[in-house]
């Protein structure tokens, strides 16, 4: 009974961010850094409920064809940029394990049903009061591909890519060739150029314990000896394990579900390697109790060096990439720290296949267990700023995530079951990129917080057309592949739709990565007003965002160019909430206020008035003694000194004449009488906007008339 506890807490915990714990219930295909809604259902005819699959004709696309919604399918891109995607969990009054798959080609948009079944079995054990229904497998003579052969309905398998293009599929849950339940040890071939399926090695029946309808029953794994590949050697029954390919061709699982070597259910941290020339399974590492005391706590060695003895804990549903350099990374699930307690982990692992060593690379080594049971123990989120990688950021503790590699060789990881920054427990949507070169997490998209409040359905625009509006709903436990082209898909899963109703989604979607990071734009319009237009003219500020940009945008503004000699500049203030808040990726808007002023002038009274200019008949003497002075020569000192006396003389009455305004002098105006108006010309304003990290500058031009 404990070990069938166990499977049902994992086959249901999907389950349990909607309505367990409170815990809270072919257009222009892709732009960067926006979601384009490709295909399939916005919506699920009830809650956990599904969409039923439009199967059309075996091995024929069409425009109506659709797989049916479920969860924790397994998919992969062949060498063409298909993308394949096979079985899964499906709901209906009953638990439905699917082995149906199918092909979608991007080129066309199409989805064509290629193999399995397209009806539900009637083959449906009760076990532990639930019902069960799953068609058996059809597995023909080992090592020989067949029309005929396909594996039994099953979910969460493990699945990998060889060199040539042709698909692995190992273990899972679900029905083996007698049509009995349990957990599956069972490695497939799946060519698709033949489009046909080969039994290769493993066993085609489970354990079967008439005394026992609630147990979980698998075959044990055969280890061998430590790095040493052998015909005999199998990890035995197993699911909800993490798998890569390296750039060898050979394939690895680490973790998930299985059995020690007497058969008994427990959490390994097993690492095998499987080589597919020679078709041979090899124990590479992990604790050789293989679950015996049920799990095994991580050895984390320290952060970013790789040593012989680190190990990552057990754990399941953990999601896990290949880098350019062909070095797989693994990154949280659910499982165990570094002191044993259970919880949703966040800790980054990197492996190095050439010496089989694991280096702990970044998020925690411990959980944090306060205020929660112990198998929620995690670690919350940190976002930092939207676009702008640091070394603090990482992503909540989660498992079951959507995982992508871009051309780049940089990780991306989508949503799944965990923790926001606030430490709230649900299905997540956010989107993270990890630059490995670097080893700094980026947040790209997505929330940050989803709380106990159905938040977060999927926003999808329209069919087939990329926006910054778009947005999948938070979801977990569906299937994503990357294109030839690099471009992110990612199909269904256990989620919300549109009207934010969770069920098991048949939604298809496309990211395609940004070369930028998010960000944004300032500009303003032109403004062109009079001198002394006291009511003023307004410009319109415009934040336009980018690569998938969110948040709230401070803003300032300054005048930062004039015509020369301008007096008294215009005026000028920004009539908004500051900050402007930029929501679903839509554009902000803000209003700049441009004010100018008109030149005044007063006359001086008696007590005000100064010199003004010299009368005529003053100054004409003047100028006339003075122009004699330089005349005379400078030996008649006697004329001289006479002509000095008379522009002296003549200075002083002109200087009286003008004052009294008499004798045809003048008035001008006084200190500080006179005030400029705005002058004419061009001016510029400078708006600042600022996020966080981030900071931009846009222009207003002013024409002063």
């Amino acid at each position: 009974m404990k070990k069938l506890r166990l499977l049902l807490s994992c086959l249901f915990c999907s389950l349990l961010g909607f309505v367990g714990l409170s815990l809270p219930a072919a257009a222009q295909t892709s732009a960067p850094g926006e979601w384009t809604w490709m295909g399939g259902s916005s919506t699920v005819p009830s809650q956990l409920g599904a969409q039923p699959g439009v199967y059309g004709t075996l091995g024929t696309p069409a425009a109506g064809n659709t797989p049916g919604g479920r969860n924790y399918p397994t998919g992969w891109t062949d060498n063409n940029g298909n993308l394949w995607l096979f079985g899964g969990l499906g709901p209906s009054s009953q638990l439905i394990y699917l082995n149906d798959l199918w092909k979608f080609d991007p080129a066309t948009g199409e989805w064509a049903w290629m193999n399995g079944s397209s009806t539900v079995s009637t083959n449906c054990p009760v076990i532990s009061g639930v019902t069960n229904c799953g068609s058996g497998g059809t597995y023909g003579t080992l090592g020989t591909p067949a029309a005929g052969n396909t594996p039994g309905g099953r979910y969460e398998a493990e699945t990998w890519v060889d060199l040539n293009g042709n698909f692995w599929l190992y273990g899972g849950i679900g029905f083996d060739a007698n049509g009995n339940w349990g957990a599956l040890s069972d490695l497939w071939r799946f060519n698709p150029s033949t489009n046909q399926w080969t039994w290769m090695g493993g066993n085609s029946t489970v354990p079967v314990d008439a005394t026992c309808v609630s147990c979980v029953l698998g075959q044990p794994p055969v280890p061998g000896t430590l790095g040493m590949p052998a015909a005999g050697n199998t990890p035995g029954g197993l699911w909800e394990a993490s798998s890569w390919t390296d750039n060898n061709g050979n394939s690895w699982l680490f973790g998930g579900w299985g059995f020690n070597t007497n058969g008994n259910g427990g959490v390994p941290n097993d690492l095998w390697q499987f080589n597919p020339s020679s078709n041979e399974w090899a124990w590479m590492g992990g604790s050789n109790n293989f679950g015996s005391s049920a799990a095994v706590p991580g050895t984390y060695g320290a952060l970013g060096q790789p040593a012989a003895g680190n190990s990552p804990g057990s754990r399941w549903l953990g999601a896990s990439w290949t880098d350019a350099n062909g070095n797989p990374w693994l990154f949280g699930g659910q499982g165990y720290d570094a002191s044993d307690p259970e919880g949703i982990l966040n800790d980054l692992w990197k492996f190095d296949p050439s010496t089989s060593q694991w280096a702990w690379m970044g998020g925690s080594s411990t959980l944090n267990c306060s205020n929660m049971p112990q198998v929620y123990c995690h670690q919350p989120g940190v976002y930092g700023t939207l676009g702008v990688p640091a070394g603090a950021n990482i992503p909540g503790s989660r498992l079951s995530s959507f995982n992508w590699k871009d051309v780049n060789g940089n990780l991306w990881l989508f949503g799944g079951q965990g923790f926001d920054a606030n430490s709230n427990w649900n299905v997540l949507n956010d989107l993270w990129k990890f630059n490995p070169s670097t080893n700094q997490w980026t947040w790209m998209g997505g929330l940050t917080t989803v709380g106990s409040v159905p938040s977060g359905g999927g926003v999808y625009g329209t069919l087939g057309t990329p926006s910054p509006a778009n947005q999948p709903g938070r979801r977990s436990g569906g299937v994503s592949w990357t294109d030839k082209k690099g471009n992110f898909w990612l199909w269904g899963g256990l989620g919300l739709d549109a009207t934010t109703t969770a069920g098991y989604l048949n939604d298809l979607w496309v990211y395609q990565p940004s070369s930028t990071s998010p960000g944004f734009t300032v500009s303003g319009t032109a403004v062109s007003i009079a001198a002394g237009a006291t009511t003023g003219n307004t410009s319109t500020i415009t934040i336009t965002p980018s690569g998938g940009f969110t948040g709230s945008v401070a803003l300032t503004a300054a005048l930062t160019t004039s015509p020369n000699g301008a007096l008294a500049p215009p005026s000028f203030s920004l009539n908004s909430t500051s900050p402007v808040s930029i929501t679903s990726n839509a554009a902000g808007v803000a209003t700049l206020t441009v004010v100018t002023t008109a030149s005044s002038s007063s006359t001086c009274t008696s007590s005000d008035q100064i010199p003004g200019r010299v009368p005529w008949r003053a100054g004409s003497g003047a100028a006339l003694a003075g122009l004699l002075l330089f005349v005379i020569p400078k030996r008649s000192r006697t004329w001289r000194s006479v002509l000095s006396l008379v522009l002296l003389f003549v200075a002083l009455v002109g200087g009286v004449v003008a004052c009294s305004g008499g004798g045809g002098g003048s008035v001008v105006p006084c200190p500080g009488a006179l005030t400029p108006g705005t002058t004419a010309g061009t001016y510029i304003i400078t708006v600042t906007a600022t996020s966080g990290a981030i900071t931009k500058t846009g222009t207003v031009t002013v024409t002063v008339q």
